[in-house]
């Protein structure tokens, strides 16, 4: 388990649990869906497309044995290879019932020079406007998590039309556009208020 913090959701305050995808949570964002009277919202098409491409591209690396299936993996992967660019995806799992089996995900990619890149963040569209919040920021401060471990002092990426609001304020950057980038002091903050709001001790390595 990477990190379990506390968000908002329809049965009060819960714990997710953030940890390293597998072929059945990839095989899982195959199934995310959207009703069609919810095709008119970009948010929930925007979370349907990215799930989906977070999806493939994991295949597509762990083909290419260019994917990290942990975060024990993934430090190998950089000690054998110290400029290797490696592939993991993040998900969030309820720990809760009824819920989603998977309610949100991160693809991210370490690059030859030890930066993080968030390529896709999304929600499961099934949350949208049920009294969901925190998915995004508990996913996003597990990154610098794992930043933090493989010792990388960068976390940049796209900012959408739609997003750039959020990592506004999750950010603290008004300035924020079509991009942002996330360096080692704000990562190291991060860290610290994922265990000061909430987040369940745990004896895992991970």
């Amino acid at each position: 388990m990477l990190a379990t913090p506390i968000i908002k959701t329809p049965q009060d305050q819960q714990m997710l649990a953030i940890e390293f995808g597998s072929a059945v949570d990839a095989e899982r964002l195959r199934g995310w869906r959207v009703s069609k009277h919810h095709l008119h919202s970009h948010a929930m098409r925007d979370a349907l497309k990215f799930g989906r491409l977070a999806g493939k591209r994991w295949r597509y690396y762990l083909k290419r044995n260019e994917a990290a299936l942990s975060l024990d993996e993934l430090i190998a992967g950089i000690e054998r290879e110290p400029q290797a660019e490696i592939g993991f995806l993040l998900v969030a799992k309820p720990t809760w019932m009824p819920a989603p089996k998977m309610i949100g995900i991160a693809w991210c990619r370490r690059t030859w020079c030890s930066h993080i890149v968030l390529d896709f963040l999304a929600a499961h569209p099934g949350t949208f406007g049920k009294d969901y919040a925190g998915i995004g920021t508990a996913l996003l401060y597990s990154i610098a998590r794992v930043a933090g471990r493989i010792g990388a002092p960068l976390v940049w990426g796209e900012a959408t039309a739609l997003s750039a609001s959020f990592y506004r304020r999750v950010l603290a950057n008004s300035g924020i556009l079509d991009h942002f980038f996330i360096p080692d002091r704000t990562l190291a903050k991060m860290r610290a208020r994922l265990t000061l709001h909430g987040e369940r001790k745990t004896s895992s390595k991970s």
